[in-house]
């Protein structure tokens, strides 16, 4: 004979709202264990190093090395030359430097080219002229470490066939930005080349 049926018990109040609030429970559980690894993702992200971004369009080493360069020459120059056509020819970002801070010309390789530069540079006044040489850069620190070579000589007026000295300018990225970490004193001389004080602006640009 089969055993006899047992009548099936109902559920209390008490029982159906115990679970309910299990199942609530292991639900606000899941989420929160689910919700943790992006968080851990996020830690771990804001923990790496976050190297520093210094080059802009108005900042770059080559610019700066070029203004350190022409600043500290001596004698002081006054007009700047740009090797134009050949490998020594300053970047665009130096040559601007060399045009912010006085007139500047292209100097080509072509004997009767500078011949007539030299005298356009004569006619205006005996105003010590620079021809920057660039020689190159390397780079470390993905970049955020760059020496720039740079030579030139006098171009003209009484210092005509002078060598500026050679210098390779060291650069480094910081949280200040870009930084010559092996400048050079400026000169103290009032004016080694000094006639008159300044080229007159028509001068300015390139022969």
């Amino acid at each position: 004979m089969s055993a006899p049926l047992r009548p099936r018990q109902r559920q209390t109040p008490q029982a159906r709202q115990w679970f309910i609030l299990a199942g609530v429970t292991f639900a606000t559980l899941a989420a929160a264990c689910g919700g943790e690894r992006p968080a851990r993702k996020k830690d771990v992200a804001a923990d790496l190093p976050v190297g520093p971004t210094c080059t802009t369009a108005d900042s770059t080493p080559v610019g700066l090395a070029v203004l350190e360069y022409i600043t500290t020459a001596f004698p002081t120059p006054q007009r700047y030359l740009q090797a134009a056509g050949t490998d020594s020819a300053v970047p665009e970002d130096g040559f601007k430097i060399m045009q912010l801070k006085g007139p500047t010309y292209y100097y080509s390789s072509d004997p009767k080219a500078q011949q007539q530069v030299k005298d356009k540079l004569a006619s205006v006044g005996p105003y010590a002229t620079l021809l920057v040489v660039y020689k190159g850069k390397t780079e470390k620190d993905n970049g955020n470490d760059v020496t720039v070579s740079l030579a030139g000589h006098y171009v003209g007026g009484d210092h005509d066939g002078k060598v500026a000295e050679a210098r390779e300018i060291n650069l480094r990225c910081d949280t200040t930005g870009w930084r010559v970490t092996n400048p050079k004193e400026k000169p103290k001389a009032p004016g080694d080349s000094a006639k008159p004080t300044a080229p007159p602006a028509a001068a300015s640009g390139p022969a």
